[in-house]
């Protein structure tokens, strides 16, 4: 049967391409929903069109949850490594793409997926006809669906891919004083022949387990890359902006930095080329060495997962080709969820994919249906390079406008109207509306006891407000720990940035402070309406990690009425023992439906509360065993239900 539904799907796929066009997209799923439910591999078939060249392959790996079976004993969705490798015949299994897993335990309450957008144009060599391929999940609890689509954009690349060597597969041990890591990463010899004229090493690294030096996963190591014996380039294998994820909040240590990854994110390749110290037809050797070192004890050891490649391309096929590869902002997709939404500057991210420099660009940009503006930048971006263009406080991208669809295009490159390529010159997205608030509210912001590296009664954590020029037009700096201060501000009718930052990142409240010595005690940051009749306009998570951002507009026509939407819930003491609050923040009494789960979705208690207002309710929860649960609360103006996490610990 599965062989039946293989060819129907290559029917249609074939079918497609041969009446496709330049730009026009193919489209094939590997895997659709697949229950995650035991460790390591996963295999499948899948059949790609043949015979087409493709500008850009991209491929969706796309993460969602599901209710374990009762009594499974591990359902924790937590932080795991996984791995896609394309299994041609009669060569390298090659791994594609790497993600690590999010801790997502609340997914399933707040229904939520992430589709990782990964370019794999690089392995355009070998996926076509039938390919198998395979799935590892390096996980000890169950509870991730995959869906991995393959997204063909056809079309001429700046450079065919030719192929795909391994130089290392595997994971490696790192600190054994007897088993040296440097003892497997030898010196290899290739080679590359014509047509292929450049050569990159491309490099999937990342860090795990940990000693008592926190090594590897915890601690900044380096690796140099050797050509014919001679190091070439050296890089750190670190990543420091955990806290500044596009997933956030997660439900575990998501903002800890590590050894070149974060929790819900793809291992970011890293590449060297190689080209002008190798020639085709000539043998050259590639070597990696890891910074030395022997950890403290021999009996727990971490390691580095390494995927090392060797890639070989064909000339580059355009002079002057500039790619408009992403809209940053404005966008609802969640891998840009911290750049929005917004209410002007909108950012598109270029790449240069022709060998002349880009020095200048001029663009058509605008919402669907209303004014166009045009931009123009100026500077120098190398081949292959890319850089994200933010387009200035022209554009008000605020409510009522005809669509919430903006567009942008390539009008002129390097003085010369178009360029060579013109199916790569325009990009659409959709957007979200920005939140509109009074011209006057109050910030009220209570720090915890978290101080500055440079003051000790002063809090890390402060804010700024900014008008659309980037000007400060308010902040709090200075505050001291643990203070609650009340700022009332008034803007006049425009679009502002409020950014709260913490020098530590992690945030202003956090579920794992309580396991924290000393415990710095959870804050608060909100926007409240003036007024007789108190309003929160604004409750911000505190667990935010590096930074918050909310982006706004100040209308002197905005009444009670436009915030009929914002019912909030906080909920305390937290860790509970036999009883949790729910303060509510309402603009009207109303019935609210709650239900409280366990971490595999599992209901186990539902109720209604009647006639609420805005005050404190309390819930039983004695009869819950010590563990952590969530609370889902339906409101009756609010389609959108609001999830708390919360643990009980007796």
């Amino acid at each position: 049967m599965k062989r039946i539904v293989f060819a129907l799907l290559f029917a249609q796929a074939l079918s497609f391409s041969l009446s496709a066009n330049p730009g026009d997209t193919t489209w094939v799923t590997i895997w659709n929903l697949r229950k995650i439910t035991q460790y390591g591999n996963h295999d499948t078939s899948a059949v790609l069109p043949t015979g087409k060249t493709y500008r850009k392959i991209r491929m969706h790996y796309i993460l969602g949850r599901y209710a374990c079976p009762s009594g499974t004993q591990y359902c924790g969705s937590w932080d795991y490594t996984t791995k896609v490798f394309a299994l041609p015949p009669a060569t390298d299994t090659v791994e594609m793409a790497r993600v690590i897993t999010p801790y997502a335990t609340d997914w399933i309450n707040t229904n939520r997926t992430h589709d990782f957008i990964i370019d794999v144009t690089d392995y355009a060599s070998i996926l076509k006809g039938n390919l198998d391929f395979r799935y590892v999940y390096e996980g000890y609890s169950w509870g991730f669906t995959l869906t991995l689509k393959l997204e063909l954009i056809e079309g001429t690349p700046a450079m065919e891919a030719l192929s795909v060597q391994n130089i290392y597969n595997k994971y490696y041990t790192y600190g054994s004083s007897t088993n040296l890591i440097e003892n497997h990463l030898i010196e290899k010899t290739f080679q590359y022949n014509a047509p292929a004229t450049k050569a990159v090493v491309k490099n999937i690294i990342s860090g795990h387990g940990a000693d008592d030096n926190d090594c590897s996963e915890f601690c900044s190591k380096y690796y140099q890359l050797k050509v014919n014996g001679a190091v070439t380039s050296q890089k750190q294998l670190w990543k420091s902006d955990c806290g500044l994820n596009d997933i956030f909040p997660q439900t575990g240590t998501w903002l800890f930095e590590r050894a070149n990854w974060c929790p819900g994110q793809e291992v970011y390749p890293i590449k060297h080329d190689i080209t002008s110290l190798t020639s085709p037809a000539s043998t050259f050797s590639l070597d990696i060495d890891m910074e030395p070192y022997i950890g403290p004890t021999q009996s727990n050891l971490g390691g580095y997962s390494i995927a090392s490649q060797l890639i070989t391309y064909a000339n580059p096929n355009f002079l002057t080709d500039v790619s408009i590869e992403d809209i940053v902002a404005p966008t609802v997709d969640p891998n840009y969820a911290r750049a929005n939404a917004i209410c002007a500057n909108p950012k598109v991210k270029i790449k240069n994919v022709g060998t002349n420099p880009l020095t200048q660009v001029v663009f058509n940009y605008g919402i669907v249906g209303a004014t166009s503006y045009t931009y123009s930048w100026v500077g120098n971006l190398p081949f292959l390079k890319d850089t994200i263009i933010d387009f200035g406080a022209t554009l008000p991208l605020y409510n009522g406008n005809p669509t919430n669809s903006f567009s942008v295009g390539v009008v002129s490159v390097n003085g010369t109207n178009g360029d060579d390529n013109l199916f790569n010159n325009t990009y659409h997205s959709t957007y979200n509306s920005v939140k509109v608030y009074p011209n006057q509210f109050l910030v009220q912001f209570k720090a915890n006891a978290s101080a500055s590296g440079s003051n000790a009664s002063l809090s890390e954590t402060s804010w700024t407000i900014k008008d659309d020029l980037g000007n400060i037009v308010y902040s709090r700096l200075n505050v001291p720990v643990n203070a609650l201060i009340r700022d009332t501000v008034t803007l006049p009718d425009g679009c502002y940035t409020f950014t709260m930052n913490d020098e530590s990142c992690d945030g202003i409240s956090w579920w794992a402070y309580q396991y924290y010595n000393p415990n710095p005690g959870n804050g608060y940051i909100r926007f409240t309406k003036l007024g007789s009749v108190p309003l929160v306009l604004k409750n911000f998570n505190g667990d935010f990690g590096c930074q918050i951002t909310e982006r706004f507009m100040t209308s002197s026509v905005t009444s009670v009425m436009d915030y009929k939407n914002i019912e909030q819930v906080q909920l305390y003491p937290n860790p509970s023992n036999e009883v949790v609050n729910l303060l509510f923040t309402l603009t009207s009494f109303q019935d609210i439906n709650y239900t409280i789960t366990d971490v595999t979705g599992k209901t186990l208690k539902s109720d209604v509360l009647n006639h609420v207002g805005s005050d404190a309710y309390p819930i039983s929860v004695s009869d819950l065993p010590n563990g952590m649960y969530f609370i889902n609360c339906q409101f009756k103006n609010n389609s959108t239900p609001q999830v708390i996490k919360f643990t009980i610990n007796r």
